[in-house]
């Protein structure tokens, strides 16, 4: 990227990348004493156009700003927006961007009903509230953003706005979505791209997103959203409306989406992979036997390794296929016969398919796709005011007497086998607390054997799953010790192939 200042400053070039890079300038960007100019060079087949953008905090913004900006979106209404984060994942700035013009917004933190300024409260609220009038809500326009679904549910959480006709544009690929290739496929395709300069624009988490970034990312889904062959793939594609979702619906989404964020953002960004000293390599490829699962190399399209040998260089490389402890490793360099010292991994890992089916089930429901949120059980955990309406089921016609065998049980847990085997509908689903050692999983065992010994239940299959293998483990071994053997055990080919297969002999 180079930076161009304009008037007073002196013009300097390459501030941001060493020499021997040599790709396209990321953009050029000037500063007068009001409005800034910042020129992507994102796209391949068109020419750079200069973007003049604005900035306002919120307790600043007035409607000026808004008429200045929406003065120039084009008629089909499409307005680019992007996001920022502070610490704690809350929203920092939001953009907006027309095909040459941008604004940017930044957001104050905290709780506006806590604080002795009231003007300049009064002044955020109103200000938001024409924000959301003028742009989020005004159904005039189609908001278009890689990743709708965070800035949505931020948006709510964090300045208690919504949004109308949002569209998530990651939702045109079939790739993961935190990946550079689902990006480029929604910007157009790769060969439409400087491929280097939007993989420095959306994946260096080495540094701040400035206002530039966010001028250039809102702007990249403005212009991607007005390409003619996209335009035809965004059509199709549902909406986001949290303006049409009640309030205590929108309240669990964004604690169980923020909860995931939260959790996301503690993975390290660097781990120190623990490898065998014996290391085969080759030419252009070495293969690596990984000591501890917890810091096992992994497959990815977001992680490169770094491997130092014993006289200091560094080669990178990354992991092209993992089979057990197994690595093969695909050099980008050359060891040059030297002996590996130590191998680290950077980038945060991909989501877990857990965490990829959270977030697809939350954007689903934002999009008006899923129904889960109507479900018996998801009502019961996270929507108890709401009215819950269980189906009649055949098999919880009769109650079902405890038969435990030698488990010894006493009161407390006969209490609690009697809740898990209860026909009543407000006992289908019971939450069972108890320190360690207090004989969970000895009701655990004490319930499914019960059921198994009904003739009239002992048809069906029970499902049992925890968090840990090693939990699951324990329920199994406490079958086995009392002589129950009708369960199977499902367990992941990765933790089992070649890492733990010993311990379930």
């Amino acid at each position: 990227m180079g930076i161009r200042y304009k008037g007073l400053f002196a013009a300097f070039q390459g501030l941001f990348f060493p020499t021997r890079i040599n790709f396209p300038l990321l953009a050029s960007f000037s500063m007068s004493s009001a409005l800034q100019t910042v020129t992507p060079n994102l796209f391949q087949d068109c020419s750079s156009p200069d973007v003049v953008f604005e900035t306002s905090s919120d307790d600043s913004l007035d409607a000026r700003h808004l008429r200045s900006f929406l003065s120039t979106v084009m008629p089909e209404g499409a307005i680019g927006v992007s996001a920022s984060y502070r610490e704690g994942c809350q929203l920092s700035a939001i953009a907006f961007s027309s095909p040459s013009r941008a604004l940017v917004v930044h957001l104050t933190s905290g709780d506006l009903s806590v604080g002795s300024n009231e003007s300049k409260r009064k002044r955020i609220i109103r200000a938001r509230s024409v924000l959301q009038k003028q742009i989020l809500c005004n159904a005039n326009y189609q908001k278009y953003a890689f990743k709708m679904d965070r800035i949505a549910i931020a948006l709510y959480l964090d300045v208690t706005l919504r949004i109308d006709g949002a569209v998530d544009m990651l939702s045109v690929s079939l790739h993961n979505r935190r990946s550079l290739q689902a990006l480029m496929n929604a910007m157009g395709g790769e060969f439409t791209l400087h491929k280097p300069n939007v993989k420095a624009l959306f994946f260096d988490e080495s540094r701040l997103v400035s206002d530039s970034d966010l001028v250039q990312q809102a702007w990249a889904a403005c212009r991607a959203s007005t390409l003619s062959y996209m335009a035809v793939r965004f059509h199709p594609l549902r909406r986001i409306r949290t303006n049409s979702i009640p309030d205590e619906h929108m309240a669990v989404l964004a604690k169980i989406f923020r909860d995931g964020e939260l959790l996301d953002s503690l993975k390290p960004l660097a781990v120190k992979n623990d490898v065998m000293p014996d290391i085969a390599g080759g030419v252009d490829n070495l293969t690596l036997t990984c000591n501890r699962y917890p810091t096992r190399i992994r497959t990815s399209t977001q992680q490169f390794l770094q491997i130092e040998t014993r006289n200091g260089a560094q080669v990178p490389g990354r992991a092209i296929r993992v089979e057990g402890r197994q690595a093969q490793i695909q050099i980008l360099g050359t060891l040059q016969d030297d002996e590996v010292k130590s191998v680290t991994t950077f980038g945060k890992a991909d989501l877990t398919s857990a965490e990829a089916c959270r977030e697809s089930v939350i954007l689903s429901i934002l999009k008006g796709e899923s129904t889960v949120m109507s479900h018996p059980f998801f009502k019961t955990i996270w929507l108890p005011n709401d009215p819950i309406h269980w189906p009649p089921s055949d098999h919880l016609k009769s109650e079902i007497p405890i038969c435990c065998g030698d488990l010894k049980v006493n009161a407390s847990q006969k209490r609690a086998i009697e809740k898990i085997l209860s026909p009543s509908d407000e006992d289908r689903l019971v939450l069972i607390q108890g320190a360690p050692g207090t004989g969970k999983t000895t009701v655990i065992t004490a319930a499914v054997t019960s059921i198994t010994s009904f003739p009239p239940a002992n048809n069906r299959t029970v499902w049992i799953a925890a968090q840990s293998n090693v939990a699951v483990k324990n329920i199994a071994e406490k079958f086995a010790s009392i002589d129950f053997y009708d369960f199977a055990l499902l367990v992941s080919k990765e933790f089992h192939f070649d890492w733990c297969a010993p311990v379930y002999l």
